[in-house]
């Protein structure tokens, strides 16, 4: 592939980090790393430093690094910087010489009290740092959380033919094995059903980037692998799957119940419990539009379940994609004290977000649905293709007899 497009999603993290510069009028953004140590590197610039290495974007546009010449070879040939400094001794003599040339009076550095993702600079760097920018820099230092949050949460275009792509792959493995799936099997069964999809299809598990399984869930509700527990006719099982394409990933959950010999449909209560998580997200969805705040959205969803009699959502209705399954920024949550500052952001154009309003009901009944969705100028778009059926899968009577065969084994 050629350099020019493997480092497209990082032109264009480049160019909105200068925006932002602009726009809340700091000097100079200062990333120092080394080994890959701050989570930014790979999606601002993409490639690290084995030694330790600064990265610098001003708000004149210019995109500087420094580095050992040991990594120079890779970071020239990204084409991302306008000039890379050598050094083959000390990084802080460098470093104290280029920005007492830019003489900036405001220099933003990745800390942050609240977003892990945005707080890449140790205690003991930022007192390296200071010390060495003591004779060059009387200025003030900054956080860039407010900037690098918007920057890895606005998805650029590439970023989200990236994620589109994740998003179809997750659809067609799900589709498949859905007609491979009966009665019978165990979660972890039924879990290597997408471990094969995935080496079919030359993915991985977008949680962890190897070839492992997703969630699955007949029993014991919670974020954990898939057991032994056998499904038997009549249960519910959630699948929460996502796939990584080119560093981005998909997060879409699908909740199916296996019918019992002689249904033709789910039991009533469970149509119910369905079409209640369905209507949650249209409601959810309909209040997606850039200004709105994530408790707004989070709330459309929550008070719409209290007004059935249903309990209230014990989480987040939604969460950000990228990078990652959860990719920071602002959050489509309640405003409890846990989650911080993160449902009080605002709702930006280009964000991506799951939209799940999770349903356990104290009978067993328990649905996760999950959806995947743009913001849009002007409201939202779906990604995924949206669910509007409950997924069952039928039992013949030859897998049941199979079925019964190996339980009384």
């Amino acid at each position: 592939m050629e350099v020019e497009k493997v480092y497209q999603v990082q032109k264009e993290k480049l160019k909105q980090a200068v925006e932002s510069l602009r726009e809340q009028d700091i000097d100079m953004w200062l990333i120092l790393t080394s080994e890959g140590s701050d989570p930014c590197i790979p999606l601002i610039t993409g490639v690290g430093t084995v030694g330790p290495g600064v990265f610098i974007v001003t708000k004149e546009g210019e995109k500087l690094a420094l580095c050992s010449s040991i990594d120079a070879q890779d970071i020239e040939e990204s084409g991302l910087f306008d000039e890379v400094y050598k050094h083959t001794g000390s990084l802080a003599d460098l470093l104290a010489e280029v920005v007492g040339k830019i003489n900036p009076n405001k220099i933003a550095l990745n800390i942050s009290k609240e977003e892990h993702l945005t707080d890449g600079l140790t205690a003991g760097r930022y007192r390296w740092l200071k010390k060495t920018l003591q004779d060059v820099f009387q200025g003030e230092y900054v956080s860039s959380e407010e900037f690098l949050t918007l920057i890895r949460s606005i998805k650029s275009k590439t970023e989200i033919e990236h994620i589109e792509k994740a998003v179809k792959i997750t659809e067609a493995i799900y589709k498949q094995v859905f007609t491979e799936m009966k009665a019978g099997m165990t979660e972890k069964e039924l879990g290597s059903l997408f471990v094969k999809e995935l080496e079919k299809h030359r993915v991985v598990n977008g949680v962890d980037r190897t070839l492992s399984m997703p969630i699955v869930l007949k029993e014991n509700i919670a974020h954990r692998g898939p057991g032994d527990a056998v499904v038997l006719e009549g249960d519910l099982v959630i699948f929460d799957f996502s796939v990584e394409v080119n560093g981005y990933v998909s997060d879409i959950a699908r909740t199916v119940y296996f019918l019992r010999e002689g249904e033709t449909e789910p039991p009533e209560e469970i149509q119910a419990a369905f079409s209640a998580v369905h209507e949650a997200i249209t409601k959810a969805a309909l209040m997606i539009k850039p200004g709105v705040k994530g408790y707004e959205v989070d709330s459309a969803a929550r008070n719409y379940y209290v007004s059935l009699g249903y309990p209230e959502i014990t989480h987040a209705t939604g969460h950000q994609i990228g990078r990652d399954v959860h990719d920071g920024g602002v959050l489509l949550g309640p405003r409890w004290k846990r989650y911080g500052n993160a449902p009080f952001g605002e709702l930006k154009e280009g964000m991506v977000f799951t939209i799940e309003p999770t349903l356990f009901l104290d009978n067993g009944i328990h649905f996760i649905v999950e959806e995947n969705v743009v913001v849009t100028s002007d409201g939202v778009k779906y990604l995924t293709e949206r669910q509007n059926e409950l997924i069952y899968i039928q039992t013949t009577k030859k897998e049941g007899k199979e079925f019964l065969e190996k339980i009384s084994d």
